[in-house]
């Protein structure tokens, strides 16, 4: 009979529990639930260390950008920003290249909301952020009808934000962010998923042009039947990537 299993759940970390009391075991029993157990575990950590350095980043985009749009003293900084905060926040990791970074973050990503729980009049005044930024993505998709290009990318291609989080470790988004058309982001985000990518792989296949070998660029459409990423996970290739070592203030061989 096998042995009954039941899991530990804590904000989004599991890990199974299976009751050995009473019953007799192998030594290969042994190691190999000692396996099972540290390879849970550890893949657990992977995604919470994941998730929450990839929305540290998104909220530090957020409060520079409205900084810069409504900062009582925005002037004085001006194009010193980014360069004052280093100084001034002083945090081993958090860089000019790291505001920089999270600020591009915020503006093409603003469906990391979804992820947030927050007041009525603070949902509204960001779904207000993200309807402008549809608008923008449909006006620049507009202008590219003449070249196959769909005009509504932010209603038919957009990966939701809580698979963004879940789903992709922030050096795959900074590698997809270099990418400029939101149609090409779309792609990548969701074939990185599916095929559980490295970064070095997503690099590869974005420098060698997947997107426009696929045959996508020319056909948008074609989008709209890519399989389903539900239940594909890449965490096992998240921990050793370089954005990773810099938010726990790691060097790559302390791992």
């Amino acid at each position: 009979m096998a042995n009954d299993v039941s899991t530990y759940l804590h904000d989004g970390m599991e890990l199974p529990f299976e009751d050995w009391s009473n019953k007799l075991h192998s030594f290969n029993d042994l190691t190999s639930i000692i396996q099972t157990t540290h390879d849970a575990a550890f893949s657990s950590t992977v995604k919470a260390i994941n998730r929450m350095q990839t929305m540290r980043n998104w909220l530090i985009g957020y409060y520079i950008v409205e900084f810069e749009q409504h900062g009582k003293d925005r002037a004085e900084y001006g194009t010193q920003l980014l360069k004052k905060l280093e100084e001034k926040v002083n945090r081993k990791g958090v860089t000019r290249n790291t505001f920089q970074s999270a600020r591009n973050f915020y503006r093409m990503y603003p469906q990391i909301i979804e992820n947030f729980q927050i007041n009525k009049s603070a949902s509204l005044s960001c779904n207000s952020y993200i309807d402008k930024t549809n608008e923008t993505l449909n006006a620049e998709s507009t202008d590219n009808q003449s070249n196959g290009i769909c005009p509504t990318v932010s209603c038919k291609f957009q990966t939701s934000g809580k698979t963004i989080i879940s789903k992709l470790s922030y050096s795959h988004i900074n590698e997809i962010m270099k990418v400029s058309d939101p149609l090409a982001r779309y792609f990548y985000e969701q074939e990185c998923i599916k095929c559980t990518w490295s970064v070095r792989e997503l690099r590869r296949q974005i420098t060698t042009n997947l997107y426009v070998r696929a045959g996508i660029s020319a056909n948008p459409e074609k989008l709209l039947s890519l399989p389903s990423v539900q239940g594909h996970d890449t965490a096992e290739l998240q921990i050793r990537q370089p954005f990773t070592f810099e938010f726990l203030g790691l060097k790559a061989q302390d791992v």
